[in-house]
């Protein structure tokens, strides 16, 4: 192994897919079942919420991208706006969130291949886990084609899901609160919130990526609309076709729903579907976060740290970053527990979030008297220097935060 750097190898269609696959395979697949629990049957909206406040700090992402087509994503934007200290300290809680939300993920495969095959879950989580950090070994081109695959399946395995739940679909039940009323409704989007990891992973393939400074703030901007269509379609369909109690409780929620429309061989396909949608997710955390850890470690002056910049030789791939993280995701795999996982998850998520806001509010204000050429993409709606959007974006934030920890500490109503 030597010290190389990053092929530029994905395009936009790849980051794309790279964007609405990380995405979608946690919110949909992984996590719908558990928020339908606070959020009743106005799920849907709980979606909403998450998908625009996340969509808020997505435009962000996007101007730092623009601004800084790094590696390191959130590691670099809070080194460029807050200062190198700040950002090696926040580093710590940009790999666990790449690491916490890959475990979540993986005890979702372990539900929906639970239906298929009577085994050990916990060994289940460990294999997925194995297998995916081992496709990253032979780096980012090959990771992608089958995260493209995947995805592709994965969506049209919702446009499954949407053709059959259809005919159910009533307007009524959709705007009738549970008993937790809008505070439900918060709760379970501080729960979905989760999902959006996939921003961050997306951001830190900037170094792999062709003409960065534009493709991958496009890729983070449609896959959030994307997502969202998906996400309330989907919503809807589960609601009508289930209702929220019997959804929370479900093993492999979407399978459930197909499985009440079409019977058992309708449910195994969705299930296989749903393998492929967390697998290929697990697969971009991972890949994610070993960027960052590279990016880190080859700012670092530190000896042993400085090893995990080391890129193999024949497929140009930090593989003990790889291997580092690998080990710490399925610790936390072994928790066993979704909803626990995903809220510890959330706390890394948000606060990460935060601070890109932060930064990127402090970079605004140092650069706004000197500042002549700006990025391809630079976040609209300025008041002396500062995007509103940014702004809105924080304190949206903080109040989803609020719920995530009341959900983590007082459950979600599960």
């Amino acid at each position: 192994m030597g010290k190389r750097k990053l092929n530029r190898n994905l395009g936009f269609f790849d980051v794309l897919m790279f964007g609405v696959g990380g995405i979608i395979g946690a919110g949909i697949y992984a996590i719908i079942g558990k928020a339908a629990g606070p959020s009743g049957n106005m799920l849907w909206l709980s979606f909403v919420i998450s998908s625009i406040i996340a969509l808020l700090t997505g435009i962000s992402y996007a101007e730092f991208v623009s601004r800084f087509p790094d590696a390191g994503g959130s590691y670099e934007y809070i080194k460029q706006g807050l200062g190198p200290k700040v950002a090696l300290f926040m580093s710590i809680f940009m790999a666990f969130t790449g690491i916490v939300a890959a475990a979540a993920i993986a005890i979702s495969f372990g539900d929906y291949l639970g239906r298929l095959i009577t085994w050990n879950s916990s060994l289940m989580v460990i294999l997925i886990i194995v297998l995916m950090a081992f496709f990253n070994t032979f780096g980012s081109k090959y990771s992608s084609y089958y995260n493209t695959f995947a995805t592709l399946v994965t969506l049209l395995g919702l446009f499954f899901v949407i053709a059959v739940s259809v005919p159910e679909w009533e307007v009524a039940p959709l705007v009738a609160p549970n008993e937790g009323g809008m505070m439900g409704v918060l709760g379970g989007a501080a729960l979905i919130f989760f999902s959006y990891v996939g921003f961050e992973d997306l951001v830190k393939l900037a170094e792999e990526t062709k003409d960065a400074r534009k493709n991958v703030p496009r890729a983070i901007l449609w896959s959030a609309l994307i997502v969202l269509v998906c996400y309330v379609l989907i919503a809807i369909s589960a609601i009508s076709v289930l209702g929220a109690q019997e959804l929370s409780g479900a093993q492999g929620p979407l399978s459930s729903v197909v499985e009440s429309r079409t019977g058992a061989i309708g449910a195994h396909i969705l299930t296989i579907v749903a393998l492929f949608a967390t697998s290929k997710t697990i697969l971009s955390n991972i890949m994610g976060t070993s960027r960052l850890v590279y990016d880190v470690a080859r700012d670092s002056e530190v000896s042993w740290l400085q090893r995990f910049a080391r890129l193999s030789k024949k497929w140009n791939a930090p593989v003990l970053a790889i291997l580092a993280i690998t080990f710490l995701t399925i610790l936390f795999g072994l928790i066993g527990n979704l909803a626990i996982v995903a809220s510890i998850s959330n706390i890394f998520i948000f606060i990460v979030f935060g601070m890109v806001n932060v930064a990127l509010i402090k970079l605004r204000l140092k650069l706004k008297k000197k500042e002549k050429d700006r990025p391809w993409f630079y976040a609209p709606l300025n008041i002396k220097g500062v995007s509103v959007i940014t702004v809105l974006a924080l304190v949206s934030i903080m109040v989803l935060f609020g719920f995530n920890i009341h959900n983590l500490f007082f459950g979600t109503g599960m």
